[in-house]
């Protein structure tokens, strides 16, 4: 579907969203940055963290996008972290497969 120029996308941030699935999301929008926009929305719980991401505590502050893609990066980071050992385990196993052929 053709938007017309001037249109901005809704992008929802959740827990856990990692730089890929925001990039996915937001690259839907084929004209960004050249006559669409984007507006981002977030539950509390997720606007909380960013605001902690940034080291914004007043409420009157306010979040810009560079405040979202560091909150992004960060949950980008601890997801690895928490697979990092999942995928060791699947480079053994396909080592151990590997060498049985």
């Amino acid at each position: 579907v053709k938007l017309p120029t001037g249109f901005r996308a809704a992008v929802t941030l959740g827990p856990k969203v990692t730089k890929d699935r925001l990039a996915q999301g937001c690259m839907r929008m084929c004209k960004l940055g050249n006559g669409h926009s984007l507006m981002f929305f977030a539950p509390l719980e997720v606007a909380r963290g960013i605001r902690e991401a940034a080291k914004k505590t007043s409420s009157d502050e306010r979040v810009d996008t560079l405040d979202i893609l560091r909150w992004v990066m960060l949950e980008t980071c601890t997801d690895i972290q928490q697979r990092a050992s999942q995928w060791a385990q699947q480079g053994v196993d396909h080592q151990v497969r590997a060498a049985a052929w």
